[in-house]
């Protein structure tokens, strides 16, 4: 008899668990395809890899709908809409990627740019 009982109830949290999904697959589908405002930027996607000492390596995937003359980039050190000739002509510090307080200085083959503080912290930024 005991074994009577489990089989209804597992019936009932699939049951449950699917009318859930049926409820909750409209929202999802309309989230996944959602186009932003022009002018916008989302994270699509985050990594971060802690295993070195003393360094953090984190690569970051995002999204912009951009104005005309505008490119993805990063200013404030969040993806933001750009002037497309800073991109273009690979001027990285004129986007102003820096949080506020740090000094941005191009590196030397300009695949990026670095932000440091006062404390001696340095964030190297690459671009591909």
């Amino acid at each position: 008899m005991p074994g009577a009982w489990k089989e209804p109830s597992a019936a009932a949290a699939v049951c449950c668990r699917l009318l859930l999904l049926l409820l909750l697959q409209p929202w999802l589908l309309s989230r996944a395809g959602q186009e932003l405002e022009v002018g916008t930027c989302e994270i699509t996607a985050l990594d971060r890899d802690l295993s070195h000492p003393w360094q953090t390596i984190a690569r970051q995937t995002a999204r912009c709908a951009c104005h005309r003359g505008q490119a993805a980039g990063t200013a404030r050190a969040k993806p933001a809409c750009v002037d497309a000739r800073l991109v273009a002509s690979r001027q990285w510090c004129g986007m102003e990627p820096c949080e506020e307080g740090e000094q941005c200085a191009l590196l030397r083959n300009r695949s990026g740019w670095s932000c440091t503080r006062q404390l001696g912290r340095i964030k190297t930024i690459t671009v591909s």
